[in-house]
């Protein structure tokens, strides 16, 4: 289940970008279109102009529809969900802690009480009869489960804490070089329409003026800005990054097998997307 959504989230991630993306870069021309069209008084770049402000229309009203953004964020929660859930019922940890009666029901349970509450959203249930429940813990989890606390701990802290770890190290640093590589492209569309707006007051523009296209591109920019989040992103990959670093040191040294369930379910929340999406709140 978690590689049915997590393939069904990265493509509605990538359809969504897409979209935007594309209505963005339609504007911009229509803008160029509706400027050369005031310059040269000619009617052709005009209806052009006017078939492209169309057509971004169309762009937004396709979006609207599709809800990829919608699609791709309940995709993403169903996989992020299932692999949480997954890995606390292998390491002993959270509802899921050594000794705990019944882990399979368990598991069920609070699998199927979460996916109620996104299928009241919208989201689409893709499993048939028999994947239901329990049927998502594979022989590999209830062997992990069994053995012991050592064996078990260095399992979950390798290969999930460590991991997110570096995860969230690799993402924090590729957000900011585009961050400032975006910055530096609005900065500069930005000056360019300052310098074209100085040079028209002037008088020195000699019939063209791009200044309004300047300004559309550098909205562009700053818009494109805003729907991937990469300077929020960054502060918020950057801190959790930090703690569970912190938190990984911690519970290789001194948390012991009665503290582990509490250690695992903190881990867990770190890496949850709802503590990433209230953390990209806070990003400047």
């Amino acid at each position: 289940m978690y590689t049915v959504s997590d393939r069904r989230a990265m493509s509605r991630q990538s359809e969504s970008f897409r979209l935007v993306r594309a209505q963005l870069v339609v504007l911009l021309l229509a803008t160029a279109a509706a400027t050369l069209a005031e310059r040269l008084d000619s009617r052709v770049p005009a209806a052009l102009a006017a078939v492209l402000y169309a057509l971004t229309i169309v762009t937004g009203l396709r979006t609207s529809s599709r809800r990829a953004r919608a699609h791709w964020q309940a995709h993403r929660a169903v996989a992020e969900t299932v692999k949480s859930l997954a890995w606390q019922y292998m390491a002993c940890g959270g509802p899921f802690r050594s000794g705990a009666p019944d882990p399979d029901g368990l598991f069920a349970e609070r699998l199927e009480e979460r996916l109620r509450e996104l299928r009241r959203m919208g989201w689409r249930d893709p499993r048939g009869a028999a994947d239901l429940g329990a049927a998502q813990i594979t022989a590999s989890m209830r062997a992990v489960r069994a053995r012991p606390f050592a064996a078990r701990r260095d399992v979950y802290l390798r290969d999930r804490v460590l991991e997110q770890v570096v995860w969230y190290g690799n993402r924090a640093a590729g957000s900011h070089r585009v961050a400032v590589r975006w910055s530096t492209v609005t900065a500069v569309l930005t000056a360019l329409a300052l310098v074209a707006a100085v040079l028209r007051a002037l008088g020195m523009t000699g019939g063209w003026d791009v200044t309004g296209l300047a300004s559309a591109a550098a909205a562009a920019g700053v818009a494109w800005q805003e729907v991937r989040r990469h300077r929020p992103l960054t502060y918020a990959h950057t801190l959790i990054r930090t703690e569970l670093e912190t938190l990984r040191i911690t519970m290789s040294t001194t948390v012991t097998e009665d503290g582990w369930a509490e250690a695992v379910a903190e881990a867990e929340r770190l890496v949850s997307p709802l503590h990433t999406e209230w953390l990209t709140r806070f990003g400047v």
